[in-house]
């Protein structure tokens, strides 16, 4: 533990997991003796450095700059992907122990066919640009470059040209591991949804879109860990190859030789998830337990310490946090107890890092833990293997099964949509680790006292969570797109300027996309949810265009909305109907002029008059927050701009959010020169085809010594203030992806 808490703290660059590395030193100290500590230290140490050489192992190999050329490399085919035209892999460098993330856009069905259709190992010459991944631009999103980083994958490949693919001609243990991987793929996709699902998730650890809805309703009713404690399907295999070898009379300890061989290679074909690793290990442990003379304790050390030089990010994922805190909690806590109570603990002390993670939990989770996870150990677990097994001799039992699953899904999303889940919020790692403590001093020894302990310390962090004493005016990187949340203290009043969305653009049937990305719940959504933001006052749409307005039915889906503002004359728009229609809106909404208010806290400047909800109808705002007066224009023109002008003229603000995403239809010299602000915020997608912001206007501002601030450049921008004064904050420093900026904002 105090190897991983040490080697975790350094992955982190964390002061509270230093401490408490300090504390479990001192424990360790305080036993007086000798060897223990002498091996503690010596362990520690190692694994700290350990974690040193990987970062600046992923530093020394991560590009700082765009690099083009022509490339050889080898594409395992359990690893390609596709969606629409988009395919998907690992490239990996022969003779190198680098590999990138690589994408290609497939120009006809039979190049998309030649790129994914191969089952064995093939060598591509291509040609494109190697860039390093991009890191996670807004507070609490997903960190793709995190993901990769902890898969020794520290850059991406963007394929322009594939000019031959040819089939690899030698093959190592790890290759034929990766081609008996997509010969199993293919095998479970023959079989019936959802049972190919599952096959493919428990067995191989292939996330497929089939199971989106079971993990989104796990995570939902708090059950994730289901996901992550079990090497069920472990135990079960070796359980079931001890006993077929014990049918055949073969030598037990033979057997037990063949499978310590063999499980490594299992991790391979198994996808190499986190609690696949963990299950391994300890298995490996448990059938050397006669050579290596350890307990159940010490294998979870080992296999810790094993998973923390493999990767020294393990212990930052949910995943990772899950499948080791459980398994511990399952080798400690007194085997002779009911399920309730292990059900109960394990529930409580998974919480402070499903809520760390997920920001949310339902009241129901307890229960749901309490049904479903003997339900899976006994029931799903071996049907899905036992189907897996089966299927091509005797298909009735995968049929069986499969009506098992479908309606244990049924059931499970019949649950999930019960009404009842707590939006938490995301407590500062202080908090999450004194819950943890806390829960571990309750495990100890139980009592009222300390369960009253832990109660005050959720509700304390809970209230300081939903009631916090600063504002914020954040402009959230959205990509090509406006996306600005505005809340006031103690969340008296949560308003959200634009949505933003993505433009779609017509494809042919083939090239179609399948799995959508959606960008308000990777970037705003997850934000306000890790806030514990729920209900919104009112959402303020600007004009029409889908960048502004595209997400707008996710938000309706995921949050209460009360009001929604538009400029007036856009309310009775079919499109904006139909948008409304698919989230299910059932509150207010209202056509706005400059002569209406909606809020107290912002005062409408634009439209004058009804319109067609186009650039020029876009609807202008300000306010006031913490000492600091901002103006958000849309996607107003300069025209408009004049006339606001012409109808305020002592206007003036000290931040602008610059119009139409800095280009040069807004921004007019005479409209800056009249208001005089002191910050340009620009909300551009980077890589955007209009070549967003314009440099001519970026150079307007900075002859009037305005600072410009492009979401491209530091991603999510935040003010927040208390009373009368504030600072701000971005989530990047401005120069870690400076290869993605025009030239405007690079130089």
């Amino acid at each position: 533990m105090l190897a991983g808490t040490l080697a975790t703290a350094i992955a982190a660059e964390n002061k509270w997991l230093l401490l408490i590395a300090g504390y479990l030193f001192w424990r360790i100290f305080k036993l007086r003796q000798r060897k223990v500590l002498l091996i503690s230290t010596l362990v520690a140490v190692g694994l700290a450095l350990l974690t040193g050489y990987f970062i600046h192992w992923v530093g020394a190999h991560t590009l700082r700059n765009v690099q083009a050329g022509t490339w050889r490399i080898v594409v395992y085919p359990d690893e390609v992907r596709h969606n629409g035209s988009l395919v998907f892999f690992t490239a990996h460098y022969p003779g190198a122990r680098q590999k990138d993330t690589a994408m290609v856009r497939a120009r006809t069905p039979e190049e998309l066919s030649r790129f994914t259709r191969s089952k064995l190992p093939t060598v591509w010459q291509v040609t494109g640009d190697r860039q390093p991944i991009i890191p996670a631009t807004n507070d609490n999103q997903f960190d793709t470059q995190r993901y990769y980083n902890q898969r020794r994958i520290c850059n991406e490949l963007r394929i322009k040209e594939v000019k031959t693919v040819r089939p690899l001609r030698r093959y190592n243990i790890a290759v034929s591991c990766h081609v008996i991987r997509r010969q199993l793929i293919t095998f479970f996709n023959r079989m019936p949804r959802p049972l190919a699902g599952y096959c493919q998730q428990l067995i191989i650890g292939e996330q497929t879109q089939d199971n989106g809805e079971l993990m989104e309703n796990a995570k939902r009713l708090g059950i994730i860990h289901l996901f992550c404690i079990s090497g069920m399907h472990v135990v079960l295999l070796v359980t079931l190859v001890r006993m077929a070898a014990n049918y055949l009379w073969l030598d037990l300890e033979l057997v037990n030789w063949c499978l310590l061989f063999f499980l490594p290679a299992y991790l391979i074909i198994g996808g190499g998830s986190v609690s696949l690793i963990r299950a391994v290990i300890m298995m490996e442990l448990i059938l050397g337990h006669r050579i290596l003379k350890i307990d159940a304790l010490d294998g979870w050390a080992i296999s810790l310490l094993i998973g923390m030089a493999w990767n020294p990010y393990l212990l930052l994922n949910l995943g990772g946090q899950l499948t080791y805190l459980l398994s511990l909690v399952l080798h400690v806590i007194n085997p002779q107890i009911g399920n309730f109570k292990r059900c109960w603990w394990l529930s409580l002390v998974s919480l402070p890092s499903i809520l760390a993670n997920v920001y949310e939990v339902h009241w129901l989770s307890f229960f749901a833990s309490f049904v479903m996870i003997p339900f899976f150990s006994v029931v799903i677990f071996p049907l899905v293997m036992v189907s897996a097994v089966t299927y091509d001799c005797v298909p009735l039992v995968g049929q069986f099964a499969n009506e098992v699953l479908i309606f244990f899904q049924h059931s499970l999303s019949t649950v999930g949509q019960i009404p009842g889940m707590i939006p938490f919020g995301k407590p500062p790692l202080f908090w999450s680790l004194t819950f943890f403590i806390l829960t571990l001093w309750l495990l100890e020894r139980p009592s009222f006292k300390k369960y009253g302990y832990l109660l005050v310390a959720y509700l304390v962090c809970f209230t300081a969570i939903h009631l916090p004493l600063t504002g914020e005016v954040t402009f959230v990187d959205i990509g090509q797109g406006d996306s600005i949340l505005v809340r006031t203290p103690l969340n008296r009043r949560v308003m959200l300027i634009d949505t933003g969305g993505k433009l779609n653009f017509k494809q042919p049937q083939w090239a179609r996309v399948t799995v959508h990305s959606d960008g308000a719940k990777r970037a705003t959504i997850n934000y306000l949810k890790s806030r514990g933001i729920t209900t919104i006052d009112t959402i303020y749409l600007s004009h029409h265009d889908a960048d502004h307005i595209g997400y707008l039915p996710t938000f309706l889906k995921e949050m209460r909305v009360r009001k929604i503002a538009v400029p007036a004359g856009m309310e009775d728009q079919t499109q904006l109907i139909k948008r409304l229609n698919d989230g299910h809106f059932t509150g207010q909404l209202r056509g706005v002029t400059d002569r209406n208010q909606v809020d107290p806290e912002l005062r409408i400047l634009h439209p004058f008059n009804r319109g067609d909800g186009k650039n020029e109808d876009s609807m202008a705002l300000t306010g006031n927050f913490g000492g600091q007066s901002f103006i958000f224009t849309g996607d107003l023109d300069r025209q408009g701009e004049r006339a606001i002008l012409q109808r305020y003229p002592g206007l003036r603000t000290d931040v602008l959010k610059l119009g139409h995403h800095g280009s040069r239809t807004a921004s007019d010299p005479q409209f800056l020169d009249a208001i005089r602000p002191q910050i340009g915020i620009i909300s551009a997608g980077r890589f955007n085809r209009y070549h967003h912001p314009n440099d001519d206007v970026v150079e307007e501002l900075k002859c009037r010594n305005i600072k410009p601030l492009s979401t491209q450049q530091y991603g999510m921008i935040k003010y927040n203030y208390r009373g009368q004064s504030g600072k701000w904050q971005t989530k990047l420093r401005g120069d870690e992806i400076k290869w993605t900026l025009p030239s405007s904002l690079s130089n």
